[in-house]
């Protein structure tokens, strides 16, 4: 997680014979990818780096301005609601992808009869699955019949609808293929290039969705680069431009080179510790609320947001499994605050004054954050045993009920609504961890009421239950620390407020 002072020392002599190598000139910069992905696909494998690249790579139907907090158009020039149950598009007629196929409605149905197929195994199959059919009216007109009313239909095609190359999709025999063997969209970014050491997207020239709009760097090539080390010493030596989630130890060593710089971005992603309350991975004690609010007690949030949490200074102090700017979030019971000798006399008094052993597991950029959790945990008898994971492994264990307690950074800007926060803790695939029908009530009327002051408050009331029987405990948002080039700079999204796009990628 740390590369030590003296291989700073070391490598900065090394840099004295041996030259960086320029990519500006080039107009090529080069990030590290810390989980590798083996397909570029928000369906078969959803993934919060892969997902900085591949939404500029496929293109929506319509986008979601959360600067101006309204819907603008993407490959549709326009829509409007038929009824609660459908919706009505007007494609654009000019829109081409990357390989030169031009853009119709049989497209949009193509991508949609693949994702909603129940023989697909789509990842998280119940955001797509409330489509019934696509209709084509016509080359360039849709309609999109819901099985049953849903009110988040326009976010979730915004955020969730990416489209392929219909064309293509219907050749392949396995249509899970799309992602890795042709990764055909129609963004701002083609892919070139898709190996086992990392992907190469360069700009896509003919990209006309939005107006005005063109990657302001001609090529990115992301490398496959999941230790801490290696990432620090390829940047201090030239073989890579740009770095995120490092330490801030070593982020505030490398920014003492005259070339390098350190970027803090407020994003609204967060950490949080979530327990198996119904006994499903075989360990007893996490069924007990009065444990799980002990272990919640026995973590001091505040120490680990000041001490540990990149960026800690300028990070949100989330008390519930929402931001204030995440669409429907309110909620008015919050987390108990920290008291280890409180938590010890709950612990004694559900039968376990020594403790017990936990198994925990977390992915590598959340490593330091847990490692802090589990020193907090020791200290009132709970062993974790941490293990790092990347996405296929804790999907598999989620899926297969394997799950005591897991720390995953989780991003809500990727699609800013708590409909879509609920999806992804209590859907089918996690629902068995909590069983809870009260949050699924919630989640069902929320679903299907239009009103946003209305569907504000279903989800209130299924917000202040998850802090009540202490099933997840948010610890903190986790701003995005960059080390980067000095050639080289973030600027504005023009959609979005939060999450990062390789398009947010400029020179200076």
């Amino acid at each position: 997680m740390r590369i030590s002072k003296l291989a700073i020392a070391t490598l900065t002599a090394t840099l004295a014979t041996t030259p960086a190598l320029a990519q500006k000139s080039q107009d090529t910069l080069r990030i590290a990818i810390v989980s590798p992905f083996a397909i570029l696909s928000t369906y078969d494998l959803p993934h919060e780096e892969s997902g900085m690249i591949h939404r500029d790579v496929y293109d929506y139907l319509l986008r979601y301005d959360e600067h101006n907090k309204k819907f603008v158009p993407g490959l549709a020039k326009s829509w409007k609601r038929i009824s609660d149950m459908t919706l009505e598009f007007e494609l654009r007629d000019d829109i081409k992808f990357h390989n030169g196929n031009k853009f119709d409605a049989a497209d949009v149905k193509s991508t949609v009869d693949y994702i909603i197929d129940p023989k697909s195994k789509i990842t998280y199959a119940s955001r797509y699955n409330w489509v019934k059919e696509i209709e084509v009216l016509g080359p360039h007109k849709i309609r999109v019949h819901a099985r049953e009313p849903v009110a988040t239909d326009l976010n979730t095609l915004a955020y969730r609808f990416q489209i392929w190359d219909g064309e293509v999709l219907d050749k392949l025999s396995d249509k899970a293929d799309y992602g890795r063997v042709s990764p055909v969209g129609s963004g701002l970014f083609k892919v070139t290039n898709y190996d086992r050491q990392g992907i190469t997207v360069e700009r896509y020239e003919g990209y006309n969705t939005i107006a005005g709009a063109k990657a302001p760097i001609k090529r990115i090539r992301g490398i496959f680069m999941p230790d801490r080390d290696t990432q620090a010493a390829e940047l201090l030596t030239g073989g890579i431009d740009w770095i995120r989630d490092t330490t801030p130890d070593t982020a505030k060593a490398l920014a003492e080179k005259p070339n390098l710089k350190v970027t803090y971005l407020d994003t609204p992603r967060f950490i949080y510790l979530a327990l198996d309350s119904q006994n499903k991975s075989g360990n007893k004690a996490l069924s007990d609320p009065r444990v799980r609010k002990a272990m919640h007690m026995a973590i001091d949030r505040e120490n680990i947001i000041k001490y540990i949490v990149p960026g800690g200074d300028v990070a949100e102090h989330v008390q519930g499994l929402c931001f204030e700017k995440t669409i429907g979030c309110d909620y008015d019971v919050k987390p108990p605050k920290h008291d280890p000798a409180a938590a010890k006399k709950l612990m004694a008094e559900a039968g376990y004054p020594n403790g017990f052993e936990l198994d925990y597991l977390v992915f590598q950029p959340a490593r330091a954050i847990a490692e802090a959790v589990a020193g907090d945990l020791l200290k009132i008898g709970v062993k974790a045993k941490i293990s790092v994971a990347n996405l296929g492994l804790y999907r598999n264990k989620q899926g297969a009920g394997e799950l005591q307690a897991w720390s995953i950074l989780f991003p809500t800007g990727s699609y800013p609504d708590v409909g879509n926060i609920f999806g992804v803790f209590f859907s089918e695939t996690a629902f068995h961890y909590y069983n809870d029908p009260i949050i699924t009530e919630a989640m069902q009327k929320g679903e299907a009421e239009f009103d946003p002051v209305k569907r504000t408050a279903i989800y209130k009331k299924a917000l202040n239950r998850i802090n009540e029987m202490h099933y997840i405990l948010p610890i903190s948002s986790v701003p995005v620390l960059h080390v980067h080039t000095k050639d080289a700079k973030l600027k504005t999204n023009i959609m979005s407020a939060g999450e990062t796009y390789i398009s947010d990628f400029e020179w200076n």
